[in-house]
């Protein structure tokens, strides 16, 4: 069997290609309980279109210049139309949200000012005495992350800038394939551009030497030109960069799979396979319509047969996984007692170690969804301990 290690560079340094400017935008909620807009009210680029309870989730906001054409729980969906011309006398209708300047706020301040913008906080707020920036492409394939820091180092330093007065963490660290790269306000730690070690947990051993570093946050190149940009311009997150098979693109947030697929010149064939994020550690959507959110990296398109269909064939015990898993633990057995609900089994085989890089099912003979039995069995793990510590609550109450 092949041992060709998946490479984490490409040398594509390339300007990044504006997406499509679409018809109409479905703008991705995820857990925005209150909607600002209403069905048919009219909305520009910037503006909010529902709030997060959370205090370090982001709104969300329109990408686009339209009228709301749906509201439902998955979606905010905008049709695009340019705004009327103004009567004699009146001010010409707003086109953008206006800009925050935030560079004399405070970390409180600044916090509240980034949430507004449509930021999510939590992955910058982690306690930490370590920071790394992960200067890896986060998958195999994926493309963009040479092309920030060659092209984008400006708006990279603005984010670590703000990201200095959100972390606590007193040294920071580029990860990055090449120690001659360089962000100011970090040093430059080299480390193999061979996936999986662009995994946080893994990247976290690599720079520091330790399986169990204590007090490391890794921060993604993705999210830290999110916050260089809002450093930059002071206007909500309307866009995210994108590898699309093998160019990068500037997409706006909300625009549809099958719009973005249109504008790159893919067509979708009976059998292929289409897939949200990495190739690893991506989802195969089984619709075109859903909008792209503020935290998808990648779109790819898989033929029909360049690799066997999953299945649901019972493990055959080659041990390919367990040889393979950089955590060094069994995803076999994992996958097979996430298939029987025996969670608490999942416990005791260190199900916590998984870093789900997606090797196990890559490497899977029988072709199991052993990444995604494995993911399940942590949500079902998480969801029962929630109603545990709900239990105790109650009791204590009465």
């Amino acid at each position: 069997m092949s041992t060709t290690p998946f490479a984490l560079i490409c040398g594509d340094r390339s300007a990044f290609i504006n997406g499509p400017e679409p018809a109409e935008v479905r703008i991705p909620l995820s857990g925005h309980g209150q909607k600002a807009v209403k069905k048919k009210a009219q909305v520009h680029t910037g503006m909010l279109v529902a709030d997060h309870p959370g205090d370090k989730r982001g709104e969300a906001h329109s990408s686009i210049c339209g009228v709301v054409a749906e509201v439902t729980p998955e979606c905010v969906v905008i049709t695009a139309q340019k705004p009327a011309e103004p009567a004699e006398g009146e001010e010409p209708a707003k086109t953008q949200a206006d800009a925050i300047d935030l560079s004399s706020l405070e970390k409180d301040g600044l916090k509240a000012a980034l949430k507004s913008l449509g930021i999510d906080l939590r992955v910058f707020l982690r306690r930490a005495e370590l920071l790394i920036i992960n200067g890896l492409n986060p998958d195999p394939g994926i493309r963009w992350a040479e092309a920030l820091l060659e092209n984008h180092k400006a708006t990279l330093e603005k984010g670590l800038a703000l990201l200095k007065v959100l972390s606590p963490a007193e040294n920071i660290i580029l990860a990055a394939h090449d120690a001659g790269i360089s962000l100011a306000g970090a040093s430059t730690r080299a480390v193999a551009p061979v996936y999986p070690n662009s995994v946080e947990r893994l990247l976290a051993a690599a720079v520091t030497g330790s399986e169990q570093a204590k007090g490391v946050n890794v921060i993604g190149l993705h999210e830290l030109y999110r916050l260089g940009c809002a450093a930059e311009t002071g206007l909500p997150v309307t866009q995210t960069v994108m590898t699309v098979q093998d160019k990068n693109y500037l997409v706006k947030v909300g625009t549809t799979v099958q719009a973005l697929l249109d504008h790159a010149g893919i067509s979708v064939g009976e059998g292929d396979r289409v897939v949200l994020g990495g190739p690893l550690r991506g989802r195969s959507l089984s619709r075109l319509d859903i909008g792209i959110g503020k935290d998808d990296t990648a779109l790819f398109v898989v033929p029909a047969g360049t690799y066997p269909p999953v299945s649901d064939t019972a493990c055959i015990n080659c041990g390919e996984c367990i040889l393979r898993c950089p955590a060094r633990i069994r995803p076999n057995l994992l996958g097979r007692y996430s298939e029987f609900r025996m969670y608490d089994k999942c416990k005791d085989e260190y199900i916590d170690s998984c870093v789900e890089c997606g090797l196990c099912s890559y490497w899977c003979v029988a072709r199991r969804p052993v990444l995604q039995l494995i993911q399940l069995a942590k949500h079902q793990i998480v969801l029962q301990e929630q109603q545990v510590t709900a239990c105790s609550l109650q009791g204590e109450t009465k």
